[in-house]
C-alpha cells in the first residue's frame, strides 16, 4: 500500500471516477470525468479495472510525492510534467520513487484536463456508489472537496510494479485545433425559428473564458428564440441551451437536474470530450447528425474498451 502527499495544489485537482447514476431525480449532479477517452486511457496504461478512480488535474499546478515506488500513467492535456526536474512523457506508464517528485506544470495550450491513475486505484469511500467530486455538494472524493496541500491518498492494495506501456502516437488525441461537434437535436429544436437554427449551424463560435466543469459558454452570432419563457426541463449530457442573449451554452457532467432556457440541441457525446478540452478562443461548428449513427459510434467507443480490459 502506497501513501502518496499532496505538495502543490494550486488551481483545481480532484477525484473522479465514471460519475453518479440514477440520482439526478434526487437534486444531485452526475459528475465524473470530463475525458473520458483519456481516463480509460490512463487506468489502461497502468493495468486498473477501467472505471477506477483517478486523480483530474485542470490546466495542471499539481505535484506529488510517495513513500514506496509506485506505478503511474498521466495522460489527457499536456502540461509540461517533470519526474524530478526531468521532463516526463505523457500517454505512458511511469514508475514515481520515494524521495522523487511529480510536478504537473501548466498546459501548453494543448488541452485542459489532465488525467493521473496510479496502479492499484485510490482508497476512496463511494457515496451513491461513485467516487466523483462535487464540490458544490460537498460530496464524494477527498472529504467532498478538491484536493489541498498536506492531503494524503492510499492506494488499495499492494501490486508489483508492471512494465511501462506507451500510445501509439496516432492515438493521443490533439486539442490544439478547430472543432466540428455533431448534435442531435433538443427538446426546443422544432421551436426555433428556420433563421435561427441556420445561423446555428453555419456560423463559427469560439470558446470562453466562462468555462468549467458545468458548462462551456460560447461567443458568436446570437441565436433568436422568441418563443418566451419556458418551463424548465430535464437536463442531459451535453445539451446546448440559448441563453437569454442568445449565446450558446453547452453543459457537462456537473450541469444542473434541471434548466430553463432553450435547448437547441445535444453534443455527441465522442465529441464533448474533445470539446472539454479545448481552450478559449478554439474556434466551434455545428452539425445535424443522425442520433442512431452517433450512438452507434458511442457503443463501438465503449465496448473497444470494454475489450481492452477483458
Amino acid at each position: 500500500m502506497a501513501k502518496l502527499t499532496v505538495t502543490r495544489a494550486d488551481f483545481f485537482a480532484s477525484i473522479q471516477d465514471m460519475g453518479r447514476r440514477q440520482t439526478q431525480h434526487m437534486g444531485l449532479a452526475q459528475s465524473g470525468v470530463a475525458d473520458e477517452h483519456s481516463f480509460f486511457r490512463a487506468n489502461y496504461l497502468v493495468g486498473n479495472d477501467l472505471a477506477t478512480p483517478v486523480i483530474e488535474i485542470i490546466t495542471g499546478l499539481f505535484s506529488i510525492t510517495t513513500d514506496v515506488p509506485v506505478t503511474m500513467a498521466l495522460t489527457g492535456a499536456d502540461m509540461s510534467a517533470t519526474l524530478n526536474k526531468i521532463p516526463l512523457s505523457p500517454w505512458q506508464s511511469f514508475v514515481l520513487m520515494p524521495g522523487k517528485l511529480l510536478e504537473i506544470n501548466n498546459s501548453r495550450g494543448n488541452g485542459i484536463y489532465g488525467y493521473l491513475a496510479v496502479k492499484g486505484g485510490l482508497e476512496i469511500d463511494l457515496c451513491f456508489n461513485s467516487a466523483a467530486t462535487v464540490e458544490r455538494e460537498q460530496l464524494g472524493g477527498y472529504q467532498g472537496r478538491k484536493l489541498a496541500v498536506g492531503d494524503e491518498l492510499t492506494t488499495i492494495l499492494d501490486r508489483p510494479l508492471c512494465p511501462t506501456l506507451s500510445t501509439p502516437p496516432d492515438q493521443i488525441p490533439q486539442f490544439d485545433r478547430p472543432l466540428t461537434l455533431r448534435i442531435m437535436p433538443g427538446y426546443d429544436h422544432d421551436s426555433f425559428p428556420d433563421e435561427a437554427k441556420q445561423m446555428f449551424l453555419s456560423s463559427e463560435y469560439t470558446v470562453t473564458t466562462k468555462i468549467d466543469r458545468t458548462g462551456i459558454r460560447l461567443e458568436g452570432p446570437p441565436i433568436v428564440w422568441g418563443q418566451g419563457d419556458i418551463l424548465s426541463k430535464p437536463v442531459a449530457l451535453g445539451v446546448v441551451q440559448i441563453t437569454n442573449d442568445g449565446a450558446p451554452v453547452v453543459l457537462l457532467k456537473e450541469r444542473q437536474t434541471t434548466g430553463g432556457y432553450p435547448m437547441i440541441g445535444v453534443v455527441s457525446r465522442l465529441d464533448l470530450f474533445k470539446l472539454v478540452q479545448a481552450f478559449p478562443g478554439t474556434p466551434i461548428y455545428f452539425a445535424l447528425a443522425d442520433p442512431l449513427r452517433l450512438r452507434s459510434e458511442l457503443m463501438r467507443f465503449y465496448n473497444f474498451w470494454g475489450a481492452l480490459d477483458s
